[in-house]
């Protein structure tokens, strides 16, 4: 039923009900059934573009028992939408091949082998626009690769967090555990073991002198590290022990030292390179975009392109005289274009669909669920791209540096995006984010109550490129708050780092204390009278330029916070450090970087929370008592109310997002552990009491923001207590010092 209402209407109405249709599924059991059977047979009779915000479970769905349905559906949006399927079918069959080449499996076989012929058919299909962007995609990987300094101190970072993390559980754990203290340093023998070989041992195995510049860059990297690494941290082959030998503080001491090392040499790359020093062939790209029109690529849809050339007063005296034989001329040169165009795209292999007509390479993240519109597309519309930018930019994200390239779009804007190096399960959730965010969106857009407050998201756009890379959009007006502290560091004339050593030095003054909690409270009143509250505040009003535009950007600013703070705490969305608390110059948006789900071990949400979402001092300071009050409290529980209006109909698509992410999440950590042998279907078995406890969890977590109304108060409730009282009690615990001190060192609660 809900198959036919789309095909006879296409709206937001019906279109709703897709993800309940693809969760449906599993309950034909471990092989296709009545289930499979009828949504095959509906499923290819929907236009192709109803399917494009389902992209990434169509992919995974190839691994499943409805994988030729699946494998049908994505065939019609490589025939009408090529280049918005290109990208994630590109890095989803790459991935599937890498897996199944380490643990071979009957179903990862038949997924691998679906994924291939689609791969073919595309490539076949759209031979131009194929070779175009394999020729930029393989430009990207190659090129724009971060060198061996970059992926060893990315490396050694994480080990320093991970080794203060255990050393301070250590600090506040127990005495007399000395077993788990040769378990830890045993831990991390084995992982820089690991890290050696990776950076060292095997690069160096090969005897032949090297060839190209990245072998010799390869030799020369491990000739100047290789003997100190492995001295520091005591992997000489004629020791027996390793470093277990070192305690954890000897490894920290070592890690630290590492850290600073690499930094240096890494510094020393400039913050712009020329595009033609990094990419000859990139630079010389040039491509001429053609002249289209809507439904240009269409044949079913007969238009005329629109008038460029004013008509003579002979003509209109004609076309007055015989208006017949005019609109009999008109029809005949439009549907003689429309012809001419179809037989290019039959030429082009798109067999005269809708969009399949130009081999011109778009501007990535103009599909959706990577843009909020998720109506039909109109590719002939879409920005195309003309060159690439003459720069690149190298700037830090998260510890590490990455490249932000522009594309010059036909329409004469630049469109930035930055190459980040990820692991395989980060890209794939943040493209489930980016869908959970349309969806919100969707309905914010829909409600009245949220409507009136003017309350917007606007997802970000993840495309992935291989396993390990993807273009992340984002402007030059993005500037995260840690980045805005740095700044003002250096006007001060402060190094950044001296507050995070104070916080750490005054944490364990009193390491033999009874009571942490109030040691670490003790440090974070400290470190914040060194640290002014009103950072951000200076910026934004030396940004803005006056008061009016300051006061608007406030104002915007404030209940876009609103919005990102109750996706924190529905989602379970920890780690807010700095680095990813980004917003934007430009319209005061609040965005979401690395916006990941937390699991416990178990694969459960954390329930109890003392921190639910990043409200620290700055942030309090630039809003202000008043919007705390009267916009930020207020347009949470709006948006909340509003999410819970259409519960229904967001149920079945909470449950299959948080299907997919769980079971990447157990593959991407017990994929050493076991193998990743287990099938999908298994594994769908095994988790799915942790779905639908989770979901319920983020149900709880909303209504708890929403306003209470009085009439459905229970007995055991305070009448006087107000409507958002939730929303206020958040806020409380947000901004409690109690809490916040508590945080990690990496989250910068002084902030």
């Amino acid at each position: 039923c809900y198959l036919e209402a789309i095909q006879c209407e296409s709206s937001d109405k019906y279109r709703v009900h897709l993800p309940r249709c693809l969760l449906m599924l599993s309950k034909d059991g471990k092989s296709p059934g009545l289930l499979c059977s009828t949504f095959g047979k509906y499923a290819r009779l929907l236009p192709s573009w109803v399917w494009l915000t389902w992209i990434p479970q169509l992919l995974t769905s190839l691994s499943r028992i409805e994988a030729k349905t699946a494998k049908a559906i994505l065939e019609g949006i490589i025939a009408s939408y090529p280049q918005a399927i290109y990208f994630p079918l590109r890095a989803f069959y790459l991935e599937r091949r890498d897996i199944e080449r380490s643990h071979p499996s009957s179903s990862g076989t038949i997924c691998v082998n679906y994924t291939e012929e689609l791969m073919t058919k595309l490539r076949k299909t759209h031979p131009a626009l194929w070779i175009s962007l394999e020729t930029i995609l393989e430009e990207f990987i190659i090129r724009f690769r971060p060198s061996y300094e970059e992926e060893l101190l990315a490396t050694v970072t994480a080990l320093l967090q991970r080794a203060e993390s255990q050393f301070e559980h250590q600090r506040h754990s127990s005495d007399g555990k000395g077993s788990d203290e040769d378990a830890v340093r045993a831990s991390f023998s084995r992982t820089l073991e690991r890290v050696s070989t990776k950076f060292f041992r095997s690069q160096s195995e090969g005897s032949s002198p090297p060839k190209d510049d990245r072998a010799k860059k390869t030799a020369e990297f491990s000739h100047r590290y290789k003997e100190a690494f492995e001295t520091d941290f005591s992997m000489n082959p004629s020791t027996d022990k390793g470093a277990n030998r070192l305690t954890l503080t000897d490894i920290i001491s070592k890690l630290k030292k590492w850290k600073r090392i690499l930094e240096i040499q890494v510094s020393s790359i400039p913050p712009m390179l020329p595009l033609m020093q990094v990419s000859p062939l990139l630079s010389s790209f040039s491509f001429s975009v053609p002249d289209l029109w809507p439904g240009a690529c269409d044949p079913h849809c007969i238009t005329s392109p629109p008038q460029r050339k004013r008509k003579s007063d002979n003509e209109s005296v004609l076309n007055q005289s015989s208006p017949s034989a005019s609109a009999a001329a008109a029809m005949a040169t439009a549907a003689a274009a429309a012809r001419s165009v179809a037989l290019a795209s039959v030429y082009e292999g798109g067999g005269g669909y809708f969009g399949g007509g130009s081999a011109s390479v778009e501007i990535p993240g103009q599909y959706s669920p990577n843009i909020m519109n998720d109506s039909k597309p109109a590719p002939e519309l879409h920005s195309k791209l003309v060159k690439f930018a003459s720069t690149v930019e190298v700037s830090r994200r998260n510890e590490q540096l990455v490249r932000r390239i522009g594309m010059i779009g036909s329409h004469g804007k630049v469109h930035e995006f930055l190459l980040q190096f990820a692991i395989p399960y980060w890209t794939r959730t943040d493209e489930r984010t980016a869908q959970l965010h349309q969806l919100f969106g969707r309905v914010l857009r829909k409600e009245a109550i949220s409507s009136r407050r003017n309350l917007w998201l606007k997802n970000t756009a993840i495309i992935p490129i291989a396993q390990r890379l993807r273009m992340t959009a984002e402007e030059k007006c993005h500037i995260s708050i840690e980045d805005i502290y740095i700044k003002d560091c250096h006007r001060r004339g402060i190094d950044p780092n001296v507050v995070s050593q104070l916080f750490v030095e005054k944490s364990k003054h009193d390491k033999n204390s009874t009571d942490s909690k109030a040691a670490k409270l003790d440090a974070y009143h400290t470190v914040c009278k060194t640290v002014d509250s009103r950072i951000l505040s200076r910026y934004i009003q030396n940004a803005m330029g006056n008061s009016e535009r300051y006061f608007q950007f406030q104002r915007t600013f404030t209940a876009q916070l609103a919005l990102n703070s109750l996706l924190q705490y529905a989602l379970d969305v920890n780690e807010r450090i700095p680095s990813k608390f980004v917003l934007s110059t430009r319209n005061a948006q609040v965005l979401s970087p690395d916006f990941r789900f937390s699991y416990s071990n178990q694969g459960f949400l954390e329930e109890n929370k003392s921190v639910p979402f990043r409200l620290t001092r700055n942030i309090e300071s630039f809003i202000g008592p008043h919007l705390l009050s009267g916009v930020f409290i207020p347009a949470m529980a709006s948006a909340a109310s509003a999410i819970l209006a259409n519960q229904n109909d967001l149920d079945p698509a909470l449950s299959l997002l948080f299907r997919d992410d769980i079971i990447s999440w157990y593959v991407s950590k017990s994929a050493q552990r076991e193998g990743s042998i287990r099938s999908t279907q298994d594994l769908e078995r095994q988790l799915a009491d942790r779905v639908t406890r989770n979901v319920s969890l983020v149900k709880g977590r909303l209504k708890k923001c929403a306003p209470i109304d009085s009439k459905s108060k229970d007995d055991n409730q305070d009448l006087n207590l107000p409507t958002d009282e939730g929303a206020r009690q958040l806020v409380a615990m947000a901004t409690s010092s109690e809490n916040i001190a508590q945080m990690s060192v990496s989250y910068c609660p002084w902030l």
